[in-house]
């Protein structure tokens, strides 16, 4: 069997030569002749299959891609020439959902809603509101929830599906005093998300609220952002997404408290569990078996720390998340990149990776830290987040 996989897969060299012929592409120098003869695509979203690629694929009997989105994806075309498709849902979720915390967080303190003297209770006097249920949008309820936060959701498609009639109320959302964006990009039927956040709905928020959006980058008109941001009027602005990636609207970083190139997924857990996710789906449809497991190729990083707050503060909060996920280095990377030039999918594609940034080290994810707590409460709090806390 051939197998192509992108090259910018963690450990796709080691686990798939164990099921076939196994070659490495470039997304950006990927031809009709590479593609003619693969039985077996292993891609990330930056490989846009559309009807015209299906049609190279004459040999292909299995696809997959090592993302949760599929929107590169042509799944009409694909099932009708008898192709095998998968989509890595869920594979980098808690590190989105990380992201979301580090830069909710980081926004709280920057505005002075919040003090690092604060004890964790402070922020039950926030309001949150996510838009989309799926797999990281519930971990982000989950996380947010845990630190006494009020939460509100919008997922019409799961309010019908599961009967809670809440979760289709767009207007509670605009109301939260933070506005997290985890939906797909969906452009047709009865719920699309293709500019759900458009000028109509963007005037009704206010600088006195925050908007992430770690989903996709359509949901918000960026064009009728941005004139809101020049008026003054937008609410602080967190944006890992853009529209028409990776040629988006540069005038638009200026406005944003926190903007990076869709990396809020890209811990090397999160990538790493798309591979192996890919490599397990393929064996298991060739019959064949599972040789390698994802937990033998991750480096160690587990680093150890103390917490001994009674009550947790904001203080210890902010480290422990900082100690895992520095948002404003990416941040800063990104600003000091796009200013250069128009390097958006290199940013992207080398994100984080020691052969091109000297001073980046691995992201990883909150369980990569061991935190020992000499109170329970605290223990349970951070153990919700994500943390590996355990008693002494």
């Amino acid at each position: 069997m051939n197998i192509l996989y992108d090259d910018n897969m963690p450990f796709a060299a080691n686990v798939f030569p164990s099921l076939g012929q196994a070659q490495a592409f470039n997304h950006q120098t990927i031809s009709a002749n590479d593609l003619c003869n693969v039985n077996a695509l292993m891609l990330r979203s930056t490989t846009k299959i559309n009807a015209q690629r299906v049609e190279q694929l004459t040999q292909c009997q299995y696809l997959a891609t090592a993302t949760a989105g599929y929107n590169h994806l042509d799944l009409d075309a694909l099932a009708s020439a008898d192709i095998a498709t998968y989509v890595a849902a869920g594979c980098n979720a808690e590190s989105v959902a990380e992201y979301a915390l580090a830069g909710i967080l980081h926004a709280l303190l920057a505005r002075g809603d919040i003090l690092l003297s604060d004890s964790f209770e402070v922020l039950s006097g926030f309001t949150v509101g996510i838009v989309g249920l799926g797999q990281v949008g519930r971990r982000v309820l989950t996380k947010f929830s845990a630190l006494g936060m009020t939460v509100h959701a919008y997922d019409p498609p799961r309010a019908e599906a599961e009967a809670q009639p809440q979760w289709g109320d767009l207007t509670a959302i605009l109301q939260c005093d933070i506005v997290c964006l985890h939906a797909p990009l969906v452009k047709t039927g009865a719920h699309p998300t293709l500019h759900l956040f458009n000028e109509e709905v963007l005037t009704q928020l206010s600088p006195r609220q925050i908007l992430l959006n770690a989903g996709r980058g359509e949901v918000i008109d960026n064009q009728a952002l941005l004139r809101s941001a020049e008026q003054q009027l937008a609410p602080t602005l967190i944006l890992d997404v853009w529209e028409h990636e990776p040629t988006i609207l540069k005038s638009l970083i200026a406005h944003c408290l926190f903007a990076t190139p869709h990396i809020a997924g890209h811990s090397l857990e999160g990538k790493t569990r798309g591979t192996f996710m890919l490599y397990e789906w393929l064996a298991q449809q060739v019959n064949q078996p599972v040789v390698h497991k994802m937990h033998e190729f991750l480096p160690d990083a587990t680093l150890q720390i103390v917490c001994s707050d009674e009550c947790l503060t904001i203080e210890s909060l902010s480290i422990l998340v900082g100690t895992v996920y520095d948002i404003a280095y990416d941040h800063s990377q990104f600003v000091t990149n796009m200013s250069q030039s128009d390097c958006f999918a290199l940013l992207r594609k080398q994100y984080r990776d020691p052969k091109y940034q000297l001073d980046a080290s691995i992201r990883r994810e909150f369980d990569t830290l061991q935190i020992t707590c000499t109170h329970q409460p605290t223990q349970l709090i951070l153990s919700a987040l994500g943390f590996n806390a355990i008693a002494p």
